[in-house]
């Protein structure tokens, strides 16, 4: 099968052939793929953890429509994940990988062509570049030709969620391109618009934007000829690296300290903790588990310690962004965290809207962990209980779920909202909806208010 989002490099298409991935590349692409190889820096950029690991094979045909001058085969990371699921911390360090890759390919005459977000993948919490073939020569003198995109794709967002505290989420889901520097320039307005690297590359670029689009095609091709030395190109990099590297976010975060906030004993906390244990060790498989609303993962841990590969998923960046830095510091290499509004995940978009999977269509857990999340779907938001829990069946084969009763106190508060007009809502209904698809593995009520559910389908 050929990937739909990699018609935008016609000399280099990914295609799949059982379970494992290829690129079929053209005389030219193959070519320069060759020089890239026998000049080491393929293997620097491997060794460095830069690029994944690739290798020429000679034994696979590539299908109708592919490129056969040679071809590439990839390991294969267990889980595409977009820039829109990540947090301020995790698109900075793709950002700062991208970096490097340029810098250790100039070292040999060679530069990245490109530089966008989805050219980088996450196995767990390191950034991986999979775009094997984005390399091209570069010579003594010439210009770094991605500059543009690198900043679309990965310097405007960051500049935006740490000088105006913007989400980046809201303006990259369902975007290919990343955001335009034009429209961060409008965004910054105020003391943000003279905050370090505004003047020179937003507010700069725009104008010389502005003014490109008024050239004729003499005066651009003119433009387009002039070329720096190599070290100059290598000294900006670095210049952009530092940049990237002091950006911290300033995005507000409603649920990063939900946890400590809480107002349960920690005999509870401990309880469900034991419980989740249990349930993780009787799983019918060991291979991917999802936790649905992780906050700052206490219990993600829990599944990352049995589980080949795990995700951390909550709608709150904060939350996520501290996550991703728990992990970090753990060194677990299995545990993803994501930013995901589970009742909005991203949807399939692009040309066709085929260019980009949706994340139903990338994820497919064995087991999930739904804990202190469904009465915020169905009180808060007002999805009936039923629609949650085939969803909950849907969405893997085995979870952990927590029911909270309308009599507890973080139930009273969001109902205090709402409409006390609520589909059938009750332990009863709960037990009744699960039975339709499943059944009760386990059963614990940790509380006066909250009860946990292992349930598995049939």
């Amino acid at each position: 099968m050929i990937e739909p989002g990699s018609f935008r490099d016609p000399t280099s298409r990914v295609f799949y052939d059982a379970g494992r991935v290829f690129r079929g590349l053209s005389h030219e692409a193959a070519e320069v793929d060759s020089e890239v190889r026998s000049s080491g820096l393929m293997n620097d950029l491997v060794s460095r953890g830069l690029f994944v690991d690739n290798w020429i094979v000679d034994d696979v045909t590539p299908p109708s429509g592919v490129s056969s001058a040679s071809v590439i085969e990839s390991d294969r990371v267990p889980l595409v994940t977009y820039p829109a699921e990540w947090p301020f911390s995790m698109l900075q360090v793709a950002a700062l990988a991208t970096l490097d890759a340029n810098l250790v390919s100039l070292e040999r005459g060679f530069i990245l062509k490109d530089a966008s977000a989805f050219n980088v993948v996450f196995r767990g919490v390191t950034p991986v570049i999979i775009d094997v073939t984005s390399v091209e020569r570069f010579g003594e003198r010439g210009i770094w030709t991605a500059y543009g995109q690198f900043c679309d794709h990965f310097l405007a967002p960051l500049m935006l969620e740490a000088y105006a505290g913007i989400p980046l989420q809201r303006l990259l889901h369902s975007k290919t391109d990343g955001l335009p520097i034009a429209d961060l320039n409008r965004l910054l307005r105020g003391r943000t618009a003279v905050r370090k690297g505004v003047v020179g590359h937003v507010r700069l670029r725009s104008f010389l934007e502005g003014r490109a689009a008024g050239m004729d095609t003499t005066e651009r091709r003119s433009v387009g000829k002039a070329t720096l030395p190599r070290s100059a190109i290598a000294a900006s990099i670095r210049k952009m690296r530092k940049l990237v590297e002091s950006l911290q976010s300033t995005a507000p975060s409603t649920w990063a300290g939900y946890e400590s906030a809480l107002p349960y004993e920690e005999a509870s906390v401990e309880a469900k903790a034991r419980f989740v244990q249990d349930a993780v060790g009787s799983a019918l498989s060991h291979r991917f588990a999802v936790d649905v609303g992780a906050n700052v993962g206490r219990f993600t841990e829990i599944l990352a310690a049995r589980f080949e590969h795990v995700v951390g998923m909550d709608s709150d960046p904060g939350a996520v962004d501290a996550l991703y830095r728990s992990v970090l510091a753990s060194g677990a290499d299995n545990l993803t965290p994501l930013v995901v509004d589970i009742t909005n995940p991203a949807a399939a978009f692009g040309w066709r809207g085929r260019e980009r999977a949706a994340l139903t269509d990338r994820l497919h857990p064995d087991f999930a962990t739904w804990l202190a999340i469904v009465h915020h779907l169905c009180l808060g938001i007002g999805i009936p209980l039923a629609e949650v829990v085939a969803y909950i069946f849907e969405f893997s084969k085995e979870a952990v779920v927590e029911f909270v009763t309308t009599t507890d106190p973080m139930a009273q508060r969001i109902c205090a909202t709402r409409s006390t007009d609520l589909a059938p809502y009750g332990v009863e209904d709960f037990e009744q909806y699960v039975a339709v698809y499943g059944t009760i593995v386990q059963k614990l009520a940790v509380s006066d208010t909250r009860i946990l559910y292992h349930v598995r389908a049939r």
